[in-house]
């Protein structure tokens, strides 16, 4: 058995339709690999959702706003075009937003049936808030996150890892490398190199 962990950027990646090797290479899985992901990375998935909602809130009522403007407007020219156009876009943005969630659920259901959630404790919130692996004031989140894992892993010595993120401004430096091969962790951050060391075991 491998240990593949993930983080929020990998789901949402897969329910945005981001990196279709990266879905590919989750839903054709073997039974060999197990997804592992920190519980805090379903919350941040949750906080980035809120977002889209709020911004696609935004982005309709705009739509909504300038479509009234133009039916207004019945003498200028190209204005009833202008209005079916705008018709047409919150119609597609619809479909988007629809398609978006129902990616995202079936992410969700498939961790669910194959993957396991690894939870916090708040001796590792107090290391990344007074002991910070990745430096920067905005970085606290991710360096949670990475610190989870590493507990794990250290739970896990005997196990082959893998950490998998396309955060390479956080992850991909070689101090953070470091500290992951101290635990036994080979981080990736394109699936095709993942794929390659996975044929090499």
């Amino acid at each position: 058995m491998i240990i593949i962990y993930l983080e929020t950027n990998s789901i949402m990646a897969i329910a945005k339709g981001r990196n279709k090797e990266l879905e590919d290479f989750v839903y054709q899985s073997s039974d060999k690999l197990k997804f592992v992901i920190p519980s805090i990375c379903l919350m941040e998935t949750l906080v980035a959702i809120e977002r889209e909602e709020k911004r696609s809130q935004s982005f309709s009522q705009t739509i909504q706003i300038e479509m009234n403007e133009g039916k207004r407007n019945k003498e200028l020219a190209n204005s009833d075009s202008f209005v079916n156009y705008l018709e047409l876009c919150l119609i597609d943005y619809g479909k988007l937003l629809r398609d978006f969630r129902k990616r995202f659920l079936k992410i969700l259901e498939y961790l669910k049936n194959h993957g396991e959630l690894i939870e916090p404790r708040i001796e590792i919130l107090e290391s990344t808030l007074n002991a910070p692996l990745i430096p920067g004031k905005n970085q606290k989140r991710d360096d949670f996150i990475l610190q989870v894992i590493l507990v794990h892993a250290q739970n896990n010595l005997s196990m082959s890892k893998v950490f998998f993120s396309e955060n390479t401004k956080d992850f991909d430096n070689t101090n953070i490398q470091q500290v992951l091969a101290n635990v036994g962790i080979n981080y990736f951050s394109k699936v095709s190199n993942l794929q390659r060391w996975l044929n090499e075991q």
